[in-house]
């Protein structure tokens, strides 16, 4: 066990407990909505879910972790909407929408500001057209997306995938297969858990 630091060991012990690998489980959306080079030698992927307060929290973590590994580092989000959460598909298809008109990430961002416009409003489909107006995306093509059965197929692919992965909350993270706990939860986990997946690749 000395060629393995101890998060790398952790990470292994976390995965077999649940009987899954990140190989061996489904692959998520296809061409799913990244930050960073293809071959980067550390990839973070993340499930998320539009509606979670604490997911909200997170991305600007991660998108400051992102800037300060630079090409060493890879983002790779995945949809994961709770079942608590009402509204959660919707936002996951007007982000998907957006993505279309590659403006995924702004949209992801417009969501998270504006949680508490539409995360309970009883017709939130008018703010998340509000989202796409204000970010100046073709507002027609928006909302035609926005029902395709195609962006519910990719949510519900990444969500196979995090449930293969043994998923149970938003946000989890995996970086390089660790999945990291919630006392790691923080810049400083996120910081460790980086520098020994780029130890382990040399």
């Amino acid at each position: 066990m000395k060629n393995f630091s101890r998060l790398s060991f952790v990470a292994i012990l976390i995965i077999s407990a649940a009987g899954v690998t990140l190989a061996a489980a489904p692959p998520g959306a296809t061409a799913p909505p990244t930050l960073g080079p293809p071959n980067a030698p550390v990839t973070l992927e993340m499930f998320s879910d539009f509606q979670c307060p604490q997911c909200a929290r997170t991305e600007p973590m991660v998108k400051k972790v992102k800037s300060e590994y630079g090409d060493k580092l890879r983002v790779v989000f995945r949809h994961f909407p709770m079942d608590k959460h009402q509204n959660a598909i919707l936002a996951g298809c007007a982000a998907e929408a957006a993505a279309k008109q590659k403006r995924f990430w702004e949209m992801a961002d417009a969501l998270y500001r504006t949680q508490w416009m539409w995360a309970e409003a009883p017709a939130p489909r008018v703010a998340l057209i509000d989202r796409a107006k204000e970010l100046g995306l073709n507002v027609p093509q928006f909302e035609e997306d926005l029902d395709a059965s195609e962006l519910r197929e990719r949510i519900d692919a990444d969500q196979a995938r995090g449930q293969a992965l043994g998923v149970k909350a938003t946000p989890s993270v995996f970086i390089n297969g660790y999945f990291v706990p919630n006392a790691e939860f923080n810049e400083a986990g996120f910081h460790a858990a980086i520098d020994a997946a780029l130890a382990k690749k040399g």
